[in-house]
């Protein structure tokens, strides 16, 4: 007789097997799970990140404003210390003043 050679198949995963492999595919899900959601929304996340570039150019912004300012107010100093005709424009726009022998008129309104 001729002797047959059959391959006995055994099942790879058992129910055992497969619970406890689901159960750590499960806990691998919740670990990423929590962890996307802190890079996304925790105390330093990508939120935050956008708020925080926001809030920097801002004050980027203010900045370039208040050195703009900075430089117009030191060159006003400066005329003010050493240019005699720049005094005197001041004084005749601003406080209404006029050298002796002068009119003085006004057009359109007086609160300027």
């Amino acid at each position: 007789m001729a002797r047959k050679n059959y391959y006995v198949r055994t099942p790879r995963w058992s129910a055992k097997t497969f619970r406890s492999k689901r159960l750590v595919v499960a806990a691998g899900v919740i670990v990423l799970g929590i962890g996307l959601w802190k890079l996304i929304v925790g105390e330093m996340g990508v939120v935050k990140y956008y708020r925080m570039s926001a809030h920097a150019s801002d004050l980027q912004g203010d900045i370039s404003r208040l050195r703009m300012d900075n430089a117009r107010l030191s060159k006003e100093v400066a005329a003010l210390r050493s240019d005699p005709a720049y005094i005197e424009r001041l004084a005749r726009d601003k406080i209404g003043l006029a050298r002796p022998g002068e009119v003085v008129y006004y057009y359109g309104d007086s609160a300027k």
